[in-house]
Parts: C-alpha cells; structure tokens; sequence
C-alpha cells in the first residue's frame, strides 16, 4: 500500500511539472539596444541568450517588446506578465518580482564632449554640472536618488546625443556604456568623438514576479542553474556582450 501511495505521488507531482512547463512562461522587454530589440535577422543578445535558458529549462515561454523599463515593470505588476529582461536590480521592482543570478555586467558611464571634461570625483560635479539620462532606467534613478543635477529625462539615444554635441544643454550624459557607444544615430557616436569615464559596473538579469514564483515553486533555482549552462556556453569569462560567442553549436 505505501509502496503505490508513493507511486502516485510521484504520478502526480510529474503531472503537475508537465504542467508547469506547457504553460508558456510571458516575458516583455523594453527596446533597450544593443542588450534587447526585435528583430527578424539576428536577435539582440539579450534575447538570443533568454532563448538559449529557456531550451535549457525546456521551458515554453512567449516574449514581446514593450517601450521602456517603466511599461515592462508595470506589466509585471499588473499581470500582464511573469516577468522581463534585461534588467540591473533596484528595490521599486524587488518589491513585485525577483531577480535572477547575473546573466551579463553592464557598465554605468559618463559620456563628455571633448571640449568639456568634467570630473566626477570633484566636489562640485553634483551641484554644478547638469546631466541627463534616459527615461525608466536605472541610470536616471540613481542620479535622482544621489541628487545629482538632473535637467533632463530623454526617450531614447538619439534625443540624449542631441542635447549633448548639438543644443549643448547638458554637460554629460550618463547611461549604460555599451547602449550608448553601440548607438550610431549621432554622427559623434559613429565616430567615437567623445570621452567616456565609468562609474560602475551593473548586473543584468531577469525579474520574475513574484506572484509566478509562488505559483511554481523551484522556479527560480532552475533559472539560476540554467543561467550558469548558457554562461559557460556562450560567453567568455568577461560576461559582457564583447565576450559573446553565438555559435558554440
């Protein structure tokens, strides 16, 4: 008697883990070059490393852009979706989801004209020298929650770029390094005509909310586990996209 009792337990919990894996796990991604972006060609590495975790996982899943960090957040929050990449870790979106383990490491920047360097590290860099970051992301968070002199929020590369080199209104932009110098919607970012000083170095992962994680225990440790395979596999011991090898196949 024990003895089918534990065969149906059995029977049952793989039941419930077929389950698990047929539902389609939902994920949005904001339009945040050159980690996410659609794209019919070549994925963006973002989503070219999610895919690779997810066959890993054997996990059906579904992903779709959205326009910024701020609407993925709000999708996760409201049900709309189990979770979103890439993204570094702040406490508004630990407090509806979870982060995994750092899949990539982003470095946070200041980019300067090359007429106008300023210091970081000087007294009166806060008080004195206007920047600006872009809309939703951790970048402009962290200048707000460090009262820097924040005289602006734009949408996208190309708005910041403008207001650096052209209408000058700011002193510096400071946002991810990699999504700004991969950019070449300004001819200064094509031409590589700018000085660049680093601030910090930022983990991106994936959030999954925690209404998802509640509802299937475990989840996150085989995310985790699947994250270190796809690591080993496909990116060099840097963890940046410079150190990604797409055909390891």
């Amino acid at each position: 008697m024990q003895l089918f009792s534990r065969v149906m337990i059995t029977l049952i919990v793989s039941l419930l883990v077929s389950q698990v894996k047929a539902d389609p796990l939902r994920l949005v991604y904001p339009n945040f070059p050159p980690y996410t972006y659609a794209s019919d060609e070549q994925p963006a590495a973002g989503n070219f490393l999610v895919d690779k975790i997810m066959q890993v996982l054997e996990q059906p899943y579904k992903m779709a852009p959205v326009p910024n960090y701020k609407r993925a957040l709000s999708d996760v929050q409201y049900g709309v979706a189990d979770g979103f990449f890439f993204a570094s870790q702040n406490s508004q979106r630990d407090a509806i989801a979870e982060f995994s383990k750092p899949i990539v490491y982003n470095n946070w920047s200041w980019f300067f004209r090359y007429d106008s360097y300023f210091d970081p590290d000087a007294n009166n860099f806060k008080t004195d020298v206007k920047v600006a970051s872009i809309e939703g992301t951790n970048t402009l968070r962290w200048l707000n929650t460090h009262h820097f002199k924040v005289v602006g929020k734009q949408k996208n590369v190309a708005k910041l770029a403008q207001l650096l080199f052209d209408l000058k209104r700011i002193d510096a932009a400071f946002l991810s390094a990699d999504v700004f110098k991969s950019s070449h919607v300004h001819p200064n970012l094509v031409s590589g005509e700018y000085i660049e000083v680093v601030q910090r170095s930022a983990p991106f992962g994936i959030y999954i909310s925690k209404a998802y994680l509640e509802k299937h225990p475990g989840f996150m440790q085989d995310l985790n586990r699947a994250i270190s395979e796809v690591q080993n596999k496909y990116l060099d011991n840097t963890y940046s996209l410079s150190g990604l090898k797409r055909n390891t196949d």
